[in-house]
């Protein structure tokens, strides 16, 4: 009488002998072969004919051997350009459990640290670095700040409301959104991002107005 568990392990000792060695890659494809099993069941076919059926579908050593190397090159291909270019990968496996997912704290000290010197860079050029750019617009004849600049100092002036603000909305969705834990680490990411490159073009662009209106502070002095 054919035995459905003897076929599967002797099967498995030959995927070995010809070069599969991995354990995890031979569970996952026992795993597939027994769900076609059960597919041809319902077909009508026999076990042991269900069974050949699965083995030939499911294909020899070397060829899945292959495949999974290819699969793991483009993986770790994918992962190595993200992480060089500074972003997070976001497409997390949908069978991944919460325990593998990054814990909160991990994503918003990590955050935090980045999005400091950010903060402080701000900080600096709304304290310091605006009010020589104001004092050269009017000295230079009287011109007006330009928007950039005024939109940079609203923002600063109302800093504490929005830093509220988007620290409610974490809040909320660590709190009512289930599906917030999958997406957190890449939002949280892509805004640190962000805001970096943000403060990074303002005082680029506040050196820049500097630039602009001193040749005319010069010729105002004379």
């Amino acid at each position: 009488m054919f035995d459905l568990d003897q076929a599967i392990a002797e099967w498995r000792r030959q995927m070995a002998a010809e070069g599969l060695k991995s354990r995890e890659v031979l569970d996952e494809l026992e795993s597939h072969l027994r769900d076609e099993i059960e597919q041809q069941d319902l077909a009508g076919a026999s076990r042991e004919q269900a069974f050949e059926n699965a083995v030939q579908q499911i294909g020899c050593a070397a060829a899945l051997e292959g495949e999974f190397a290819k699969v793991g090159t483009r993986t770790s291909v994918k992962n190595a350009v993200l992480a060089l270019a500074g972003i997070p990968n976001q497409y997390i496996d949908e069978s991944m459990n919460r325990s593998n997912l990054e814990p909160r704290w991990a994503t918003y000290t990590k955050a935090t640290a980045f999005l400091a010197p950010a903060v402080c860079l701000w900080a600096l050029s709304i304290l310091y670095v605006v009010p020589k750019v104001q004092q050269i617009c009017l000295e230079a004849g009287g011109y007006r700040l330009p928007g950039f600049v005024r939109v940079m100092i609203g923002l600063s002036e109302h800093g504490v409301l929005i830093c509220g603000a988007i620290v409610l909305l974490l809040g909320l969705l660590e709190w009512r959104s289930t599906a917030w834990p999958r997406y957190r680490r890449a939002t949280v990411g892509v805004g640190t991002f962000v805001l970096n490159s943000v403060v990074l073009v303002s005082i680029f662009i506040l050196v820049i107005v500097a630039l602009t209106y001193a040749p005319a502070l010069f010729r105002h002095g004379k």
